[in-house]
């Protein structure tokens, strides 16, 4: 896939691309399933726990080096290695496939993350995760083919002849404001028994709000998402879960500030929790630190993130 105005990728998402295609259409293209609720959730704060040092280095356009290293109770600690390598380049555009990794030279645990376009509307993606311990390698492949008004999606999920799970989805505009979609679950533990499940997705959005929901048999899940301001977002989350009858609800914002961001929420549950980040203006170092607490247990947690970017290319992350 080419992109001449997207900055190289330097982190864990892959950057979003305008695709030009032919002809005339008056719908937009909806995106996927999984993608349904993302404007609610990156409102969100992405909560540190304990010290993250991250370093990215950029060797030419298409080829950065990374390290990591984290002092955590909750994430593996340690320090990590690796890089992005795209693999070709043609004047100012960059074409997959592009391979993202990192390796704990310790235990030798590994993520591998490779991305690849045969064709601009075909998305083929491989996630492989190898954990320090004697099990098998954790697996998920991505099959996506996106038309200018409906996008169909297969996932594939540790499959393999004993267990294994499979979704099979599609999304598709209906008008320039409507999609509705569905998801189909297939998932089985034996080679003979199969689990079978089916959703349905709807989203209603405009340029400044989206209104979006999901519904299954296992649950439902509903999020709303406006700009109040130009650097006001704000974002109410509703998620139901019809085996253990209990419900949960969320409310969220982000106010981005010439300097620096900030993100909060509450949850139904009385969990508080604050982020804020910020690059600083004459070192090539974003900095951010979150706090979340449990009010009715008085407990929470504390964490810090640094990241030196000399190529300042994670600017605004």
């Amino acid at each position: 896939m080419s992109c001449n105005s997207c900055p190289p990728f330097g982190g864990y998402k892959f950057p979003s691309c305008f695709e030009r295609y032919g002809g005339i259409s008056n719908t937009k293209n909806p995106g996927n399933v999984q993608s349904l609720h993302s404007l609610a959730h990156n409102v969100m704060p992405k909560f540190y726990d304990g010290i993250e040092l991250d370093y990215y280095h950029r060797l030419a356009p298409n080829k950065f080096i990374s390290a990591e290293w984290v002092l955590s109770h909750v994430r593996a600690a340690g320090f990590r290695f690796g890089g992005v390598y795209t693999f070709r380049v043609e004047d100012d555009f960059m074409l997959t496939p592009t391979i993202i990794g990192n390796v704990h030279p310790t235990t030798l645990a590994a993520n591998l993350r490779m991305i690849y376009y045969p064709f601009k509307p075909l998305r083929m993606e491989a996630v492989l995760q190898k954990h320090a311990e004697d099990v098998p390698v954790e697996t998920q492949y991505t099959i996506e083919w996106t038309r200018p008004s409906d996008t169909w999606t297969a996932n594939f999920y540790n499959v393999r002849n004993e267990n294994g799970r499979c979704t099979l989805s599609a999304m598709r505009s209906i008008s320039p404001h409507w999609a509705i979609g569905g998801e189909l679950l297939l998932e089985w533990n034996e080679p003979k028994r199969l689990m079978t499940d089916l959703a349905f997705a709807a989203r209603y959005s405009h340029h400044n709000y989206s209104f979006a929901a999901t519904a299954s048999r296992q649950g439902l899940d509903v999020s709303y998402w406006q700009r109040v301001h130009p650097q006001i977002q704000m974002a109410n989350l509703l998620a139901w879960n019809r085996s253990t009858r209990k419900t949960i609800a969320t409310i969220c914002y982000q106010w981005n500030f010439w300097n620096c961001a900030v993100h909060g929420m509450i949850d139904s549950d009385a969990l508080v929790g604050f982020m804020w980040t910020r690059y600083l203006t004459y070192l090539p170092l974003q900095m951010g630190f979150s706090v979340v607490m449990s009010l009715p247990t008085n407990r929470f947690a504390f964490g810090m993130r640094f990241t030196l970017d000399p190529s300042g290319l994670r600017r605004g992350d």
